[in-house]
């Protein structure tokens, strides 16, 4: 004879399978938001990093004709190439997942402003089949002399 405690206990059969498919999906999409969010953090902070030493480096460049008048104007070719180089030292430290662009390096008077750009793919989405990529773009400005900002 089947009672109506046999018949409840047959109807609850496969639930707890379902429950722990259902929270493995869970589990899994909050392991790969940890690890692609971990990557992109990583990767800005990065842009932010080359794009501040590229800056900095530039921003020491004077032009020395103008220096012995008293002012401070930074030198258009040597402050740029200067950004480069360190834009490309720190390039070659760079993860292999992320792919940086010095964007724009401009120079007015004794400032000069770097951007960079950074992209990558996702690394678990990928496996997905998520197929998206993140742009970050980090800018900088540095000048030399004295600033009259507060």
């Amino acid at each position: 004879m089947c009672g109506p405690m046999q018949t409840a206990r047959r109807n609850e059969n496969g639930q707890a399978s379902l429950v722990f498919v259902a929270s493995l999906v869970i589990i899994m999409a909050a392991f790969a938001l940890l690890v692609d969010g971990g990557r992109y953090l990583v990767m800005r902070n990065r842009a932010r990093m080359m794009a501040d030493a590229s800056a900095l480096s530039g921003a020491g460049i004077l032009d020395l004709e103008k220096a012995h008048e008293g002012s401070f104007v930074l030198d258009n070719v040597l402050a740029r190439r200067r950004a480069e180089y360190i834009f490309g030292e720190n390039y070659r430290d760079k993860p292999e997942w992320a792919n940086y662009q010095l964007q724009e390096v401009r120079i007015v008077g004794n400032e000069i402003w770097v951007t960079v750009t950074g992209t990558s793919t996702p690394l678990f989405g990928s496996n997905l089949g998520l197929n998206y990529s993140v742009t970050i773009v980090s800018s900088a400005r540095a000048a030399s002399g004295i600033s009259s900002e507060r």
